[in-house]
């Protein structure tokens, strides 16, 4: 089950890429690979990345368009300038589509983290309910939480 968001594009080149490999955990944790890139085409963007997950693996996804942090939501020139979702691991890849019509040139900011509620048993039971058993540099605490997030910035142009 691959999530999909409607937004929409007419161009757009890399400024950064995000690689998170694994960590040095210290004590019998599990370490996750995860990266995240984009493609795109006419008026999609393809979020995708490769990691080193389980098959059924869930990892959400938050898109950012920069103007979505500068105006208000009742002046955004498109409706869709913050999109998430939710992407599952197949053969040691996630991607998920989205539609960027009426986007305007500016940064965009991709988020993707891991773990998510819910999961798949055997994902819980390898990685924790909550990532309790995830260790490593690229590894945070959120809350109760731990995650491991990658992420990738684009410029988006027209």
């Amino acid at each position: 089950m691959i999530a999909s968001w409607v937004l929409s594009i007419g161009g757009c080149t890399p400024a950064t890429g995000g690689d998170v490999g694994p960590g040095s955990g210290s004590s019998g944790g599990e370490t996750v690979v995860l990266s995240v890139d984009h493609r795109s085409r006419w008026r999609e963007l393809r979020i995708e990345g490769t990691t080193d997950l389980p098959d059924g693996a869930v990892v959400s996804y938050h898109v950012t368009h920069a103007l979505a942090e500068e105006l208000p939501p009742s002046e955004w020139p498109a409706q869709n300038l913050i999109a998430d979702g939710t992407a599952v691991v197949q053969e040691s890849q996630y991607w998920t589509r989205l539609n960027t019509t009426y986007w305007p040139a500016g940064a965009v900011r991709v988020q993707v983290q891991f773990p998510i509620a819910p999961q798949p048993a055997t994902v819980r039971g390898r990685y924790g309910e909550f990532g309790e058993h995830l260790t490593g540099d690229n590894v945070t605490i959120l809350g109760a939480s731990k995650v491991v997030t990658a992420e990738h910035t684009l410029e988006w142009t027209r």
